[in-house]
């Protein structure tokens, strides 16, 4: 229980049972669910990362990951449109300073923060935005565009990445976290997609935004080293996402089969040999990926090396994120023909789980990082930030 009184895993089981409720309807609608995201709000799940020096839990990072398995579970879009907030405020907490401070006071006044790092043509090297950033009197004019803005339409408060250039006409990266403004973005296209259509992932267009220098996160072209030092937050809340949903797949299939029965044999599924020999395949898919994440989750994250951490993060994201669809594919499998279809929740895990497999940065970079990484083979023919 934390010093506010908040018990985050049982307030997550509290709360699943109405998201996996609600999930069909948003899914099939591809809406943003706001009453989901209301109730995140209102119970304080979304202040769960806020320090303690700020009046927050400071919830470590294996309780937010199991909170998020649950709500995966039950319904994807909201688990993964609520983790750009969750981990985004615990990467901005950890830099502290004036941004820090009231940026967790905003939460705990409500404020729910969406992240923008995906621009067209630049992939998952969120170290290298496109999106300009003009020094101007007081502030910034920013100029460029966004993708899978995930829970735009849900948030107060925009994260957000651009870059300016120094003296030497190099591009210096810098992050805003900002109220959302009125002017100055455009949705460009809502999100429709074949998985995870509730997160209300839509494209944006910066056009002349003006921000003010205070909104700055950090200082100029310390972004990566933010990402780096801090990505753990974010690549095992993530993963935590795909293995929450195969979890829920796992528990969803072996339900079904225990209260199915075929005609030939007079039994429930559960006793063919196939069936449990895929479901036995399911359950060491998802123990391995559990086990991977929560090695992760534990391990020593002071590290002095941030790019080795880095590639260390990633490498388990790609491995938990394949191992989760594996599971989930297997599940459609058991399920056979009913799994196609749009009444069976399965379906809906199915694509929702593919998304993991897309999440940046691509698997082929990351084994190539990885692999050079183990070889003690240099990453970079020269120094500079990963890309």
């Amino acid at each position: 229980m934390s010093r506010r009184g908040i018990d985050y895993l049982a307030l997550a089981r509290d709360l699943a049972p109405m998201f996996a409720e609600r999930a069909p309807r948003h899914d099939e609608e591809s809406s943003f669910p706001y009453e989901n995201l209301d109730e995140l709000v209102r119970s304080g799940y979304t202040a769960m990362t806020v320090p303690e020096e700020f009046g927050g839990d400071g919830a470590p990072l294996e309780v937010l990951c199991e909170a998020q398995r649950i709500l995966a579970g039950a319904c994807a879009s909201t688990a993964f449109a609520v983790n750009m907030h969750v981990h985004g405020l615990a990467m901005i907490a950890r830099l502290g300073g004036d941004s820090a401070e009231w940026a967790c006071k905003a939460v705990l006044d409500g404020a729910v923060i969406s992240g923008g790092f995906s621009e067209p043509g630049v992939g998952g090297n969120w170290w290298h935005p496109t999106t300009k950033a003009e020094k101007v009197d007081g502030g910034y004019v920013l100029n460029g565009r966004k993708g899978f803005f995930t829970g735009y339409p849900g948030a107060t408060h925009l994260f957000l990445s651009a870059a300016t250039t120094d003296d030497r006409g190099l591009p210096q990266p810098m992050a805003f976290l900002i109220p959302k403004p009125e002017r100055g973005i455009r949705v460009t296209a809502e999100w429709d997609a074949a998985g995870m259509r509730a997160t209300g992932s839509h494209s944006l267009a910066l056009e002349d935004l003006f921000i003010e220098d205070r909104w700055m996160v950090g200082e100029q072209g310390t972004l990566p080293l933010l990402f780096m030092s801090g990505v753990h937050w974010a690549w095992c809340s993530f993963a935590s996402c795909f293995v929450g949903i195969a979890r829920g797949a796992l528990e969803h299939v072996v339900r079904t089969q225990k209260a199915r029965v075929i005609s030939v044999i007079g039994k429930p599924n559960a006793h063919l040999p196939g069936i449990q020999f895929r479901v036995a395949e399911m359950a060491a898919k998802v123990a391995a990926a559990e086990a991977h994440l929560d090695a992760a989750i534990h391990a020593d994250h002071e590290v002095p090396d941030p790019l080795g951490h880095y590639i260390d993060m990633s490498l388990m994201k790609s491995g938990v994120t394949r191992l989760s669809a594996e599971a989930v594919t297997l599940g459609m499998q058991v399920q056979g023909g009913s799994g196609l279809s749009s009444s069976d929740p399965l379906q809906r895990m199915y694509r929702d789980v593919v998304a993991g497999l897309l999440v940046p940065p691509a698997t082929d970079v990351v084994l190539e990082w990885a692999g050079k990484q183990a070889l003690d083979v240099p990453i970079f023919a020269e120094p500079r930030w990963v890309g």
